[in-house]
């Protein structure tokens, strides 16, 4: 039985990952980005059209790769403190959360009953906040594909959709708070709080335990224990009850402080199995989830829900950065309005209290499709113009 598990997980991985690199060559070829292809890999293999695998046979790996992705981008950061202190980022990161909020839920309460089947100011808090945080994988993964991440550019969008997320989190805290107060509230808290004070010591003491690390000579350890490290931070936020992704991304802030993470051959390795492996495994899950047919019954609260964040989105995102003098303030705008885990996130919990049936799943899947094809198709305007 394990035998013929493991053999159906490598057939899985193997069948995804030819299928995902030979339609994002296609996709790069014609002008467009890979991800698009992975993402397209995973919609023929999935239950809409050849039923090949469902997305639960590769979900661990997909956890991973996204995972990867937020690491990469919190090696790019030295210090969590100048992330929280970058008055521009915390300007623009806390003014979509704020502005995308205001604009979603007072659309929902006046025209929310007519597109969706929910009435109640709870059921619309929790949407307007999920459709308010925005997602830093996708946005990540493409400016490493272009370079841009150690760019002044790359460098406030991140730090912007960090303090957003961040933000946006402790603000569901807070309505689980009033809505479902309880003991696994205060747990959550406490989990919050000791999250942060282990990741602070980690902060501090880094360059102690690099020391013990750099005793192992083999880049491959090196790398093992960083791997393991990275994982475990991951599955510490979880816990907690925020996002996988934000601890990757601070497990990244970390590691940079090491000696070791600087080596040619430790960053190759780290960009060689995210890139090669599981970040094009991240897109194709996705992939794999969406069924044409209930994403077809909820299209209008789909559409209606993506066109009221992107747009709040793109205006705040442009005239904050274009305030802030920034050079790229399209690319940045455009950057900041893709959906993804951190609003998964939020619908789930609004879900396990009871707001919510599975529904909201197949009305939420079409915004993840629309939201990355409309920051490729931006992306692509702005580099014609």
């Amino acid at each position: 039985m394990a035998a013929g598990l493991a053999a159906g997980t490598l057939y899985n991985v193997g069948i995804l990952l030819m299928a995902s690199f030979i339609l994002g060559e296609l996709f790069e070829r014609i002008g467009l980005e890979s991800i698009l292809g992975y993402i397209t890999a995973g919609l023929l293999l999935g239950p809409s059209f050849l039923s090949v695998m469902e997305a639960s046979a590769v979900q661990s790996f997909a956890t991973i790769g996204v995972s990867l992705v937020l690491f990469n981008a919190g090696l790019r950061e030295e210090n969590a403190a100048d992330i929280f202190r970058h008055r521009q980022g915390l300007q623009l990161g806390l003014g979509i959360l704020a502005g995308s909020f205001a604009v979603i839920f007072t659309a929902l309460y006046f025209f929310g009953s007519q597109f969706l089947p929910y009435n109640t100011l709870t059921q619309f808090l929790f949407i307007a906040l999920a459709y308010a945080v925005v997602d830093i994988g996708i946005p990540s993964k493409i400016m490493m594909s272009r370079g841009m991440l150690r760019q002044e550019t790359g460098k406030y969008t991140i730090k912007s959709a960090v303090i957003n997320v961040t933000a946006g989190l402790l603000a569901l805290t807070g309505l689980v708070l009033v809505f479902s107060p309880g003991e696994n509230v205060a747990m959550r808290l406490g989990g919050i709080l000791g999250f942060a004070a282990v990741f602070y010591i980690l902060h501090e003491t880094i360059h102690r335990i690099d020391d013990y690390i750099i005793n192992f000579e083999e880049t491959e350890a090196q790398f093992a224990i960083t791997f393991a490290f990275l994982l475990g931070l991951s599955y510490m936020t979880e816990i907690v009850g925020l996002s996988t992704v934000l601890g990757a991304f601070f497990a990244g802030i970390i590691v940079s402080r090491s000696d070791f993470s600087e080596s040619k051959a430790f960053q190759e390795k780290i960009n060689a199995i995210g890139l090669g492996l599981f970040i094009p495994i991240f897109f194709a899950w996705f992939g794999l989830g969406l069924q044409i047919s209930s994403i077809i019954a909820n299209i209008e609260a789909a559409v209606f829900l993506f066109g009221l964040s992107t747009v709040s989105k793109l205006g705040i995102g442009y005239a904050a950065s274009k305030l802030h003098g920034m050079d790229k303030p399209g690319t940045i705008a455009a950057s900041l309005i893709s959906l993804d885990i951190e609003t998964l996130v939020v619908l789930l919990i609004g879900q396990d209290m009871g707001l919510f049936g599975p529904e909201i799943l197949q009305m939420f899947a079409p915004a993840v499709l629309l939201s990355t094809l409309t920051i490729v198709l931006l992306y692509a305007v702005i580099d014609r113009r």
